[in-house]
């Protein structure tokens, strides 16, 4: 007799459903595993595309793939096929949009091998559409711990301890024998969650990879978990059923594990929500799920919960961003819009500010593909308008002015907002790119001592005159309180350089500032994001900015507060932006004639007097542009 086919070592159990742009590179992945003995279930799960087809060309040939097409039964349906086909005494879990590491298997399986354990998870690497990706632990508040390699033991004793876990199927290898009769609930989203626990429920520990080995796709449309839909509410059973089974199983800590882990689901589920309608419902929703079970929303445990959601549950919106669009290049303004779609966190409104029929025309076709944004008309021209009239209509707690073309980090907003909530801050500003890519990185204060920088990081303060003074005049990397603005009287300065006025006024008068050392915004450095500011961008609109700042801060009676020589270190600082500024033709020529240019303004403005300090690093050439009157007094 022919001697039996030896079962293989794993199981990986791969559903597919309308996946067709992904899935080949999903199971070339798989195929490249320096670990070879495994057998892949790929259960096609009723595709509608042809999915199946690409993946029958992608397994080709190749053995230890087994091509199983079903009736769509959803995620737990594939899955719970692929359960009861495989043969494995491991078993692993692969989302076919996702990829492996190439040691994936090796790792997590020698990992089992040499500890007895019964499960092992790692880090997950989080892969965008743009090619960029990030790097996380795959365990709440310790997102960092994802590098050195290591293998670490965490103990399941207490619920407190299983909750901090990504509750997913993938990212882990299980025993045959822990899983046993284990099945994912069909009929339901969020099916990883309850079977996560049922599985923590059996073991006393996991063992855990500090490495990335497990490529999530994110961001993909059609993703189940970025899916802006009415299924979020099915959420609330399974946290019922998870309440329960943490309510019968020995563990300790089980009222207050499930206060933590319901306030972290409940809020993920918001992330993907956009539409206005149908996440006010879903907040309401919450909260009175919360009320019903007496539950408290408790975010502190873990950063990337958003403490504005809790806000945002009792019917306050937390955010409005204004984006002042006068017409022209729609690619600034998808720019922005799309990295503002990117944001999960927190809950916000769009206004997009245009003063003609041509930019609110360009404006509503862009915005209908965000259902958060609202265009609105002004009168108007010019940012410093339009950034009024947003402030105006705005009904967010907190109000960020973003320029099109600029682009905010994926969690700049949250880190932002729940950084002014927390500190019950008037004011925050955030260090910058300069440019979309590239590693050229701004503090957003002129300082170039890190001693001073480190400590604005650690905690809320009060700016000094010449911290005020210091600070940059970028207009998107920074978010207010509305009402301290609304009660302060403080606005947009008019001209080549809006910015500056509201920067140095809210530096002056916040009680409690705020300061963000890791760069949350891209400002962009194009010719047509610059055209914004001051169309030309000639000299004399940067000089007349300048002189309408003065005017005032004078008027404000904050002038009196700034250190001595402020103006010039303005009027240094406006040069050496509008010097950057130039191009092609004749550059040497217009350099030229700017530095004349604004030698004679600065000694009409008696700014060439005094050697008065500038920004750190000015350049000499500006110090000398400047320094003219006083070194010729200077002479016998």
């Amino acid at each position: 007799m022919p001697s039996p086919t030896p079962k293989p070592l794993i199981s990986v159990i791969l559903p597919v459903y309308n996946v067709k742009d992904h899935v080949a590179a999903c199971i070339r992945s798989l195929q490249a595993q320096d670990l070879c003995d495994f057998e892949a279930l790929v259960i096609d799960d009723g595709s509608t595309d042809n999915s199946a087809d690409v993946a029958r060309k992608a397994i080709a040939q190749d053995p230890r793939f087994r091509l199983v097409q079903q009736s769509n039964k959803g995620l737990s349906g594939a899955r719970n096929t692929g359960l009861d086909l495989a043969q494995a005494d491991y078993i692993a879990f692969l989302d076919s949009d996702d990829q492996l590491a190439p040691d994936y298997l090796s790792q997590l399986w020698q990992a089992l091998e040499d500890t007895g354990a019964d499960w092992v998870s790692c880090g997950i690497r989080f892969c965008f559409p743009d090619g960029s990706h990030s790097d996380h632990s795959a365990i709440h508040g310790q997102a960092a711990r994802h590098s050195s390699g290591q293998r670490r033991t965490y103990p399941l004793t207490t619920w407190q301890q299983a909750i901090v876990h990504f509750p997913s199927a993938w990212n882990k290898l299980y025993r045959r024998s822990l899983i046993a009769d284990l099945r994912f609930r069909e009929g339901t989203w969020f099916e990883d969650h309850e079977f996560y626990y049922q599985a923590a429920a059996r073991s006393d520990h996991l063992l855990h990879i500090e490495a990335p080995l497990y490529l999530q796709t994110r961001a993909r449309e059609g993703q189940i978990t970025g899916s802006d839909s009415d299924r979020v509410f099915e959420q609330f059973p399974v946290l019922d059923r998870i309440k329960a089974l943490m309510a019968t199983a020995p563990r300790a800590d089980a009222d207050a594990a499930f206060e933590q882990i319901a306030s972290r689901l409940l809020f993920e589920r918001s992330t993907a929500l956009r539409a206005p309608e149908r996440r006010a419902r879903y907040a309401d929703a919450c909260i009175r799920y919360l009320d019903r079970h007496g539950l408290r929303y408790c975010p502190d445990w873990d950063p990337h919960i958003s403490a504005a959601w809790g806000l945002e549950m009792t019917g306050t919106l937390p955010l409005s961003v204004v984006l002042p669009w006068s017409g022209g290049d729609t690619d600034l303004l998808k720019i922005s819009l799309n990295a503002l779609a990117q944001q999960g966190a927190p809950g916000r409104e769009i206004l997009i500010l245009c003063n003609s029929q041509q930019a609110e025309t360009q404006a509503s076709l862009l915005a209908a593909d965000h259902p958060e944004a609202r265009v609105l008309r002004h009168a108007e021209a010019g940012i410093a308008a339009a950034c009024a009239a947003g402030l105006s209509a705005a009904r967010g707690r907190y109000l960020n002015f973003l320029v099109p073309g600029d682009a905010l980090g994926e969690m700049a907003l949250h880190d932002w907002v729940d950084g002014m909530l927390t500190a019950e801050a008037d004011f925050a500003v955030s260090a910058y790119r300069l440019g979309l890519e590239g590693e050229t990185y701004h503090a957003a204060i002129y300082c170039d001592d890190a001693q001073i920088l480190q400590p604005l990081a650690a905690a809320d303060f009060t700016y000094s005159p010449e911290l005020a003074l210091a600070l940059d005049g970028q207009i998107s990397p920074k978010l207010y309180r509305r009402s301290f603005l609304i009660e302060a009287g403080l606005g947009f300065g008019i001209g080549a350089l809006p910015g500056w006025q509201l920067a140095l006024e809210a530096a002056l008068l916040a009680p409690k500032a705020l300061y963000f050392s890791q760069s949350g915004c891209d400002v962009n450095q194009s010719d047509a994001a610059l055209a914004q500011y001051a169309p030309g961008r000639a000299a004399a609109a940067f000089v007349r900015s300048l002189d309408q700042l003065t005017a005032r801060l004078q008027a404000a009676g904050l002038s009196s507060k700034l250190p001595q020589g402020w103006q010039r270190r303005l009027f240094a600082r406006a040069l050496r932006q509008r010097m950057a500024q130039i191009r092609a033709p004749l550059p040497r020529l217009k350099l030229g004639l700017l530095c004349l240019t604004a030698v004679w303004a600065a000694l009409r403005r008696g700014l060439t007097r005094t050697q008065s300090p500038l920004d750190p690093g000015e350049g000499q050439r500006i110090a000398t542009l400047l320094s003219i009157e006083a070194q010729l007094r200077r002479r016998p």
